[in-house]
């Protein structure tokens, strides 16, 4: 980082990819290299920004800026910011935007009768704030919710993690 003004961090986590965070990371990559920003901002890969469920996701140090639901369409904005540009609010994710906000509400409502709960309990959580079970096996992919085994009657139950409660506040 100490050779760049910024570093871009493109998720490449299979639900990104999936999304075309690839091809994504490859046009921005090459738009970057084309408007000689090269020596200024350093385009990488990363692992998981933990939202692919709203991805491709970008994020950009040291501006603590990350880009949610990116499009090839998106990239020239992108690059313009880059270049010194205006921030693209529309593709904004932080704790004020929809998308936190949701998932915000979501844990203080699971968290509000403990930490763990039935299975069907939290699914009806899930859908009464308008999410769905692809939601659910993302989020316990990125440790914010974990599977365990009930005791006695209870069968499967879904636990919110520290990690959730951590980024939630909750």
């Amino acid at each position: 980082m100490c050779w760049t003004r910024r570093h871009v961090l493109i998720c490449n986590a299979s639900h990104c990819v999936q999304k075309g965070a690839n091809d994504v990371a490859s046009r921005l990559r090459l738009e970057v290299i084309r408007k000689g920003l090269d020596t200024e901002v350093l385009v990488n890969n990363c692992g998981t920004i933990d939202l692919c469920d709203i991805g491709p996701n970008i994020a950009i140090y040291p501006d603590n800026v990350i880009y949610r639901g990116v499009r090839l369409a998106d990239i020239p904005d992108i690059v313009d910011y880059l270049r010194g540009g205006p921030v693209v609010e529309r593709l904004v994710l932080n704790r004020n935007t929809l998308e936190e906000e949701a998932r915000r509400q979501f844990y203080l409502a699971a968290v509000a009768t403990g930490t763990s709960s039935p299975v069907a309990d939290v699914m009806a959580l899930v859908d009464a704030h308008g999410f769905d079970d692809a939601w659910v096996t993302e989020q316990t992919r990125r440790g914010f919710m974990a599977r365990k085994p009930g005791d006695g009657d209870t069968g499967e139950i879904l636990q919110v993690t520290k990690k959730a409660r951590a980024r939630y506040s909750v």
